[in-house]
């Protein structure tokens, strides 16, 4: 069942037979890949309705991105930025410096091969988050930080990389480029 207009700020995944019919990329049963781009589309409109939704903003839209990195992280830059965000956002707890120096590090000439897209991206998913949002109004972040936990552990195979670019972001000068972030 969907949650509804006023749960949702007026607005609703499509509705059709389809429904129950999983997104390829993630598996949540939100009427295909349309209908859960649209329940994407819902969770980062309500990230300005209040600072609690706004200091999870990232890790949504990190943890969604890597649950669809066929679309989100085409290329070996935006994988890497999502995949070092989710991971920023999960060990580091979304630390600013460190966040917006990913960004930073990855203009220009970062020099990044891309790693092999892993199966399965965890059993949480944007459909349970926003199904959670319509039937609890506390706990926002927390539902938020749980998928992304989630999301994160499935990625264990490429843990060490982002630790290890994050790591050198700290430590001052951007992996591959030679150059402060």
């Amino acid at each position: 069942m969907h949650a509804t207009g006023d749960d949702l700020a007026g607005v609703e995944p499509p509705r059709s037979e389809s429904d129950g019919e999983p997104c390829p990329l993630c598996g949540a049963a939100a009427g295909g890949r349309a209908g859960c781009r649209a329940l994407f589309s819902e969770l980062t409109a309500r990230a300005w309705e209040s600072p609690q939704r706004g200091a999870v903003h990232n890790l949504v839209v990190d943890s969604y991105c890597m649950q669809h990195p066929e679309e989100y992280g085409r290329s070996a830059k935006s994988y890497m930025a999502h995949l070092a965000g989710l991971c920023c956002g999960v060990e580091f707890a979304g630390e600013p410096q460190l966040y917006w120096g990913i960004a930073r590090s990855l203009n220009g000439d970062a020099r990044l091969e891309k790693p092999a897209l892993i199966r399965r991206r965890g059993s949480i998913t944007v459909r349970d988050v926003v199904a959670d949002d319509a039937r609890m109004t506390g706990e926002f972040a927390e539902r938020v930080r749980t998928w992304s936990r989630d999301v994160w552990a499935a990625y264990e195979p490429q843990h060490q990389l982002a630790r290890q670019w994050l790591q050198r972001l700290k430590v001052g000068a951007a992996p591959g480029t030679g150059r402060k972030p």
